[in-house]
């Protein structure tokens, strides 16, 4: 494919970017990428597609068919993507006399300390939830519909292919996951829902969320501290926060914002946001740490790389970057120097159980998505089964299309919780435990940072000494929780 195809890509991707940002940061009121789409619809026709899966010969290749294809797909979607979306973004619920925003409600049920008024919460999120179900499945029904159009089995057959997921093996490390940690995990289940007094038989998704919550430990992580400790930690690596003009931190509260920090790479390597609506509390520093791992990778991307291998390739690899800087609060060592905490003992292990929840939760979400790609029509019934199994609490039912990635994405957020593993170790066994603090650490980094997305897990795992790209390690430490 041409250099000037690849040039339009990237302004095609520069243009949605900015879309998303607009909409999520509360810049606009709706989300409008049915425009983008059909400016650029010369990218993603059906031939364009069959040409270019003929031509992933090499790397290169292979990530420019898997970006055409998948966007071939979600231009025949987009419509039914945009209404979703904006029935979302525009969805509010009476509560208390009161018409409350619905992306308001999840931070509502985790600040909740009322067990029934969670509930009552979460009751109003999925009433709101379902109401769209029908057209999300009339969206997985068309991708799955195209998918067999373009000569695959079957959609999952496509994502496996084209991602490189190696679902096969990727499924059993998640069933070995799921076994190995299963014991431990249902003993920190039931004294952790002790802690906020909550009978493990009336268990649900909300009092997970306000467990994970942490209110005991806002006063450790208050709000005017968060970005001063993502300065500090920064700074110990070598990276001047205030110097990286490429990097605007949005801080602005606006009615329309996303509760959540995310990061937009906008234009890689030269303007990137990090969006964030600061609340303090232990989980909104990982969300921003989150994000700002996201964010240093993104601008420090050399800018002479080609196009894919600057926006596509594996997701896996941003992912693990992030995780790295997310889970430095687990760290005795950085809660101590960044954030002045000599004794968060009773922290980590909550953060420590909330890790172990996520993975096993990802893991039986990766079960899940493979029955659900194959098989929608008991698909609501099978995510209660395997969600509920795994996590021990009451599933909702009516999250059974809402709570899915496209493209197996969850299968990307277990690779990339691997990768992060293999990466702390090698930054711990070379630079110390504390190795935020060691510029030649924050040297090492941004070498792999700048190669973009090029390389994938299973090669950088080896560039590390290892073996290649396997769960041992993290299985390792989810059992000794």
């Amino acid at each position: 494919m041409s250099k000037e195809f690849e040039q339009k890509a990237e302004a095609f991707h520069q243009e949605l970017s900015r879309e998303y940002y607009l909409a999520e940061a509360g810049l606009k009121e709706q989300l409008s990428i049915t425009p983008i789409y059909e400016r650029y619809a010369h990218l993603f026709g059906e031939d364009v597609v069959r040409e270019l899966l003929s031509l992933a010969n090499d790397r290169r290749g292979r990530y420019m068919a898997e970006w055409v294809t998948l966007e071939y797909l979600e231009n025949l979607v987009k419509g039914v993507t945009e209404d979703i979306s904006n029935a979302m973004r525009q969805a509010t619920v009476e509560w208390e006399g009161e018409h409350v925003p619905y992306h308001n409600l999840r931070p509502m049920i985790s600040n909740e300390p009322d067990m029934t008024r969670r509930h009552l919460l979460d009751q109003l999120e999925r009433e709101v939830t379902a109401s769209q179900n029908p057209h999300r499945e009339q969206r997985f029904r068309s991708l799955h519909d195209e998918a067999r159009g373009l000569g695959f089995d079957n959609y999952l057959a496509l994502c496996d292919l084209l991602r490189g997921l190696n679902l096969v093996s990727l499924t059993e490390q998640a069933r070995i996951l799921l076994d190995e940690t299963r014991d431990v995990f249902f003993r920190r289940l039931e004294r952790f829902l002790n802690s906020i007094e909550v009978p493990t038989e009336r268990a649900g998704t909300p009092d997970v969320l306000y467990l994970f919550r942490g209110r005991t430990f806002d006063a450790l992580f208050p709000k005017e501290a968060m970005i001063p400790a993502l300065t500090t930690t920064l700074a110990g690596m070598g990276i001047d926060l205030a110097q990286q003009e490429n990097l605007e931190l949005d801080l602005e509260p606006r009615p329309l914002k996303s509760a959540r920090a995310f990061c937009v790479p906008i234009r890689i390597p030269e303007e990137v946001k990090l969006v964030i609506k600061p609340i303090g509390g232990p989980d909104d520093y990982a969300s921003l740490l989150h994000e700002a791992g996201h964010a240093e990778h993104f601008v420090n991307v050399d800018p002479d790389l080609a196009f894919p291998f600057k926006r596509l390739g594996d997701n896996s690899v941003t992912e693990a970057y992030a995780f790295l800087f997310h889970y430095l609060p687990l760290n005795h060592h950085w809660l101590r120097r960044i954030v002045g905490i000599e004794d968060g003992g009773a922290y980590i292990k909550l953060a420590r159980f909330q890790r172990l929840w996520l993975l096993r939760r990802y893991s039986s979400k990766l079960l899940y998505e493979l029955e659900l790609h194959t098989n929608l029509d008991e698909a609501e019934q099978r995510y209660v089964h395997l969600l509920g199994d795994a996590l021990g609490v009451a599933i909702g039912a009516e999250n059974y299309l809402a709570d899915v990635d496209d493209a197996f994405y969850c299968a990307q957020y277990l690779r990339a919780w691997m990768l992060e593993v293999h990466l702390r170790r090698f930054l711990e066994n070379r630079f110390g435990a504390e190795w935020f603090t060691s510029e030649r650490a924050g040297d090492y980094l941004t070498s792999l940072w700048r190669q973009g997305q090029k390389l994938r897990p299973e090669e950088l795992t080896i560039s590390m000494g290892y073996d290649g790209l396997h769960s041992k390690y993290l299985v390792e430490e989810l059992a000794s929780t």
